[in-house]
C-alpha cells in the first residue's frame, strides 16, 4: 500500500533529494522527468502537482513497481 501523499518522501522524490536505484526503467524516466519539471519551478504549488503525478504513477503501477516503491518508503511494517 502507498503512503499518503502527504509523506515527506513524496516531496524528497519529486525534489531529486532521494537517491534510490530503480529497478523499472519506467520508474527512472518517470523520476527524471518529473525532477526536471521540479528544478524548473520548485513553486509549491508544483511540487504538490508533482507529488500527485507521482502518486497516481505509483497507484497505477503498484505491483510492477513494488520493489521501488519499497526502495522508496523502505519496508511497511507488518
Amino acid at each position: 500500500m502507498l503512503p499518503p501523499k502527504t509523506h515527506p518522501k513524496w516531496k524528497e522524490l519529486v525534489c531529486g533529494k532521494l537517491k534510490v536505484t530503480f529497478t523499472l526503467l519506467a520508474t527512472k524516466f518517470f523520476v527524471t522527468r518529473v525532477t526536471g519539471r521540479a528544478k524548473i519551478d520548485p513553486s509549491m504549488e508544483n511540487i504538490n502537482r508533482l507529488i500527485d503525478e507521482a502518486y497516481a504513477f505509483f497507484k497505477k503501477n503498484e505491483k510492477l513497481a513494488q520493489k521501488d516503491i519499497q526502495a522508496i518508503f523502505g519496508q511497511e511494517p507488518k
